[in-house]
């Protein structure tokens, strides 16, 4: 084992990042198939995931938006065509 890095992942870590609260808010302007969505709606989605920090909704906005998936202005968020 020498020279190995071994990578743990923990659930409470995963569920923190910001690619899955990224997953979780698309996984939320896809249910509600318009074209977009309040970042109100996106909050209370994430809530009823067990997330209710307003910092990991920003994390996982910035994420979006810096991998070039999503736009937002104002309170409204919504995929790139």
């Amino acid at each position: 084992m020498k020279g190995m890095s071994i990578m743990i992942a923990n659930i409470s870590n995963i569920k923190s990042s910001a690619m899955y609260i990224g997953y979780l808010i698309l996984k939320e302007i896809k249910e509600k198939n318009t074209g977009k969505v309040s970042i109100y709606d996106v909050s209370r989605a994430l809530k009823r995931k067990g997330i209710n920090s307003s910092r990991q909704l920003v994390l996982g906005l910035s994420f979006l938006y810096s991998v070039d998936i999503v736009e937002f202005e104002e309170a409204n968020v919504w995929i790139k065509k």
